[in-house]
């Protein structure tokens, strides 16, 4: 599933496509993804609008106009594709976008799971209500995520890094790689993370999505950038997907275990 750094890749490539620009024309070929495609707002929201900004909320863009927002999500295999027509070129094309003067983005999702949906001006979500810091924010502190994993008492530290309520845009690729960076055990209860270790794993939780950013983030099966180039962070993950290969700080082979159906990758030597 693309991740934040995937996802505000996507964000900065739309941004000098799209902003200022107007929708000149707008195509859906199919009633439904994730959820329905409300059509006709999106099209009377939408069209001969100008595109005032282009955000992201954890792993969700908005697309800003005067009346309200285009919520785009990604889903599990999604991707926004720059093309030359409006013809659909791809297999799993669902929705056509033409933008001033001549700038056509196809949304492309094979499994269905993402989503388009209309937000009007003024309005919250329920998708977006409730999820929590963006961890890129500069402003989260190791104190807040102390206080905030208080509580927790049976939820591993893995689950909670991927808990959006908690912190928005973390997914399984990221949440390995943070906590190897930490030395910390992806089963440790959070409860039990101090705040020295909170410091630690929120400082290289923002370099390492940092990193991903500038990389183009990762491209592991489906994502892709609109111009159709992968992320290359892929070739600087330290532990996931690479059970049995030798760790890079000590040499003993990763381990692979699951958390709530999910594989998580680590060192049983330098993560304890």
């Amino acid at each position: 599933m693309p991740e934040l750094p995937e996802v505000e890749t996507l964000k900065r490539a739309l941004t000098p496509l799209v902003l200022n620009k107007r929708l000149l024309e707008l195509n859906f070929l199919r009633k439904n993804l994730r959820f329905p495609i409300p059509s006709s707002e999106l099209h009377k929201g939408l069209l001969n609008q100008k595109i005032s900004a282009i955000t992201r909320k954890g792993k969700y863009i908005l697309i800003h106009a005067p009346d309200g927002s285009l919520l785009v999500h990604l889903g599990m295999s999604g991707r926004v594709t720059q093309a030359p027509s409006m013809k659909p070129m791809e297999k799993h094309t669902h929705a056509l976008f033409k933008f001033e003067p001549n700038i056509y983005l196809h949304y492309i999702d094979p499994r269905c799971f993402g989503c388009l949906l209309w937000i009007p001006k003024g309005n919250g979500h329920p998708l977006l209500d409730g999820l929590g810091p963006d961890p890129i924010d500069q402003e989260i502190t190791a104190q807040e995520m102390k206080m905030a994993a208080k509580n927790c008492s049976t939820v591993s530290i893995k689950n909670f890094l991927m808990d959006a309520k908690r912190i928005a845009g973390i997914g399984n690729i990221y949440a390995c790689e943070a906590l190897f960076a930490a030395r910390i055990y992806p089963k440790k209860p959070a409860r039990k993370i101090n705040v020295a270790q909170w410091t630690i794993l929120l400082s290289v939780l923002r370099e390492i999505l940092q990193k991903s950013i500038v990389a183009g983030g990762t491209t592991l099966r489906d994502f892709h950038s609109t111009d159709g180039s992968q992320g290359y962070y892929k070739f600087k993950l330290a532990v996931y997907g690479k059970e049995n290969k030798p760790c890079p700080i000590c040499n003993e082979p990763i381990k692979r275990i699951v958390q709530s159906a999910r594989s998580t990758f680590y060192c049983k030597v330098c993560q304890k």
